[in-house]
């Protein structure tokens, strides 16, 4: 009875300090760096991103890192991700497991904008466009993660991870001073908009002991405020809770080769309103999968599906996992993944 109270005040605490942080600020336009809030696990966005509690192995250090005392030793997972308007986001981890004493893992979080075209304007009589083209601009985005998690006992764990930001929006002239407005003339000043910066992520992961059901609970991107010149905003802080059951385990007790895993999550981001994620997953002889899931209440994303398979290399054990998500308005997104333990 303590730990279920302890672990539904962890989630009343949680949800209180977003709540005030979220009361201050608008529900749109409010964060940056938000390429940290995009799912890079195939697995976990072939079922709708419903991910808070079904996450499993090295994948926790991006979605709930309270998961990674699930891990028994060495893990490291590679993830690549074909974002919309022809972006990239690479996502590289590691974890090892240290029995009773807990979990480590470190991660890396790379957003690749691909070719920017820089410009600056002129006045028409310099180019009759009222621009130039300035040359390729020389943006980049990463994270550094370090986590750590630990098993308060069979039940329950928690994680935290600390991230290390950094955002390098390249150097841009900017109109300073207005010298003659009818005429598109100003004086320009050269700035390098740069950021290095901080953030945390919590997780609590709970084991319900009615069969394979687990509650998880993850609070991601808290960081103070930053600053662009006049524009003050915050990591895209969300956050989720949820729940994940294999029901094969309920409608099919007497059998153990197929599972069917399910995952609902509620996710509360501070620049959005509240949206829902339900996935499930098929897997066949703890081999093959196959997935589908639904993001509810999104403009971008809603349905995807995806495949896995699980393999062995020389006494590595390792799965391969593939995921569609169709995306309004933009090409589809295609996400892959690798993971191995040992």
């Amino acid at each position: 009875m303590k730990l279920k109270f302890y672990f539904v005040t962890v989630i009343i605490i949680l949800f209180s300090i977003q709540s005030i942080n979220y009361s201050q600020q608008k529900k749109a336009g409010q964060s940056g760096m938000t390429y940290l809030a995009i799912s890079l696990g195939a697995r976990e966005s072939a079922m709708g991103n419903a991910s808070v509690a079904n996450v499993s192995g090295t994948q926790g250090l991006f979605y709930n890192p309270a998961t990674l005392t699930e891990l028994k030793g060495f893990g490291a997972v590679l993830n690549h991700v074909s974002w919309i308007a022809d972006t990239r986001v690479y996502g590289f981890g590691a974890a090892y497991g240290l029995d009773n004493y807990g979990t480590i893992g470190v991660d890396l979080v790379y957003m690749d904008y691909g070719q920017i075209v820089g410009t600056k304007r002129v006045d028409k009589s310099v180019n009759d466009r009222g621009f130039i083209i300035t040359g390729d601009l020389s943006v980049s985005d990463y994270a550094v993660g370090l986590a750590y998690a630990y098993p308060v006992n069979d039940l329950f764990s928690f994680g935290v991870k600390y991230k290390f930001i950094h955002e390098n929006l390249g150097t841009a002239a900017i109109a300073v001073k207005e010298i003659d407005k009818e005429n598109g003339i100003y004086e320009f000043e050269t700035r390098q908009w740069q950021i290095n910066h901080w953030g945390f992520d919590f997780g609590g992961y709970y084991k319900v002991g009615y069969k394979d059901l687990v509650i998880g609970v993850a609070f991601q991107n808290f960081s103070t405020d930053m600053k662009y010149w006049t524009e003050v905003f915050q990591l895209p802080l969300v956050l989720r809770m949820g729940m994940a059951m294999d029901i094969a385990k309920v409608l099919m007790p007497n059998q153990s080769d197929i599972e069917i895993n399910t995952s609902f999550d509620v996710l509360h981001p501070i620049d959005y309103t509240e949206s829902v994620h339900i996935g499930t997953e098929l897997v066949y002889i703890n081999m093959f999968a196959l997935r589908a899931g639904y993001k509810f209440n999104y403009d971008v994303e809603d349905f995807s599906f995806g495949i896995g398979v699980k393999f062995d290399l020389q006494g590595y054990a390792g799965s391969f996992d593939y995921s569609y998500t169709h995306a309004n308005f933009f090409d589809s997104i295609n996400r892959l993944s690798l993971n191995f333990s040992l």
